[in-house]
Formats: C-alpha cells, sequence, structure tokens
C-alpha cells in the first residue's frame, strides 16, 4: 500500500477518534448541564420522584423518563420501545430474514464457483 495513503488514513482515523471523544453522552442525556437553567420547584419535585439528578432537572430530561418509562410499561408497543425486547418476536423475524438474505447471496458464490472450469497446472 502507498505510504501516503496510509499516512493519510492514519492521521484521518486520529482526527475522528479526536473530535468524537468529546462529552456527547451527558448532553444528550440531560440536556445542557452546568448552563444557567433553573428548574422551577415543580420541575424539582417531579425530577425527584423520576429519580433525575437535581442538576439534571429540565423539562427535557423529565419528559425523556417519562417517555421511557411509559415505553416499558406492559402492553406497551411501538416507538420508544426496544428491538431487543422480552419476546423473541420482532428481532427473530429481522435476524431469519437477513440470515435467508445472506445465505442465498453466498449459496449463489458457492454454486457460481463450483460451476468454474478448474485450471489444471501443467508440470
Amino acid at each position: 500500500m502507498n505510504k501516503f495513503a496510509l499516512l493519510a488514513v492514519v492521521v484521518a482515523g486520529v482526527i475522528a477518534m479526536w473530535v468524537g471523544s468529546g462529552s456527547v453522552a451527558m448532553a444528550q442525556l440531560y440536556g445542557e448541564v452546568g448552563g444557567d437553567i433553573t428548574a422551577t420547584p415543580e420541575q424539582l419535585e417531579e425530577c425527584k420522584q423520576l429519580g433525575i439528578p437535581e442538576f439534571a432537572c429540565t423539562q427535557h430530561s423529565i419528559l425523556a423518563k417519562k417517555r421511557l418509562t411509559t415505553a416499558q410499561q406492559e402492553g406497551a408497543y411501538g416507538s420508544g420501545t426496544s428491538m431487543v425486547a422480552q419476546t423473541f418476536g420482532e428481532l427473530g423475524i429481522y435476524v431469519a430474514a437477513l440470515g435467508a438474505i445472506f445465505g442465498g447471496i453466498s449459496a449463489a458464490f458457492f454454486a457460481m464457483a463450483l460451476r468454474k472450469p478448474k485450471i489444471q497446472k501443467s508440470a
């Protein structure tokens, strides 16, 4: 492989890791942490009931926690529920469909490889 191309790939990887290493998870989970956001006393009480830390008590975190608890209730199906739920249902169908697709493609390649005439090596 070309040394310049290899160096470019390594530099691009280092830059991508540096950019991606920011503290995104806390911001996604709790909104703006440490900003000048002040929660109302009603919001603080609701956060206490939902188990949200006081420093992260915002309207966004309250709504996200309510959405999560609603999705985890018995009989709650649809948006917000995990695909890897307690039942095998949808995930099993997707795995079987992907297995059939990739299995069919690999079987086609194996069949093509068996039909190809083999070249005899001369001694």
